[in-house]
């Protein structure tokens, strides 16, 4: 009995407790969740290539940019998994065709990572930087 008491006596302190109102400074409901932050892709092409072609990079088959000899490029992404591709540029004597292979990269939030973009006379690809 007594026991049974006790219990009553808690749970009623308990219901009070619940209903008492919650301090100004603590929100009752949980605030938005923070967007996550994007994720950097840099592409940079050197000045010693075979050929003054122009590039063209490739994000998800769609192309985000040119790129000269010397010439580089930073993109501000959402973090995931992305497909990234170069290819000669079709425009002018180049003619180039599009991406032969895409790349797959997955990016973390705030990651940022490097690559180079590679041109030889037969071919044209990307490699990581490696810091």
């Amino acid at each position: 009995m007594r026991y049974l008491a006790l219990i009553v006596l808690g749970l009623c302190c308990l219901t009070t407790q619940a209903s008492d109102p919650l301090p100004a400074d603590i929100e009752q409901t949980p605030p938005d969740p923070v967007a996550e932050a994007p994720a950097r892709l840099i592409f940079s092409r050197d000045n010693n290539a075979p050929n003054a072609c122009d590039i063209e990079l490739y994000v998800n088959q769609q192309v985000v940019a040119k790129l000269g000899p010397g010439e580089h490029t930073s993109l501000d992404l959402p973090s995931g998994e992305l497909s990234v591709a170069v290819a000669l540029s079709p425009d002018g004597y180049c003619g180039g065709r599009g991406p032969d292979v895409a790349q797959s990269v997955l990016l973390r939030p705030g990651e940022t990572r490097q690559f180079a973009v590679v041109v030889e006379p037969e071919q044209v690809f990307l490699a990581p930087v490696i810091d």
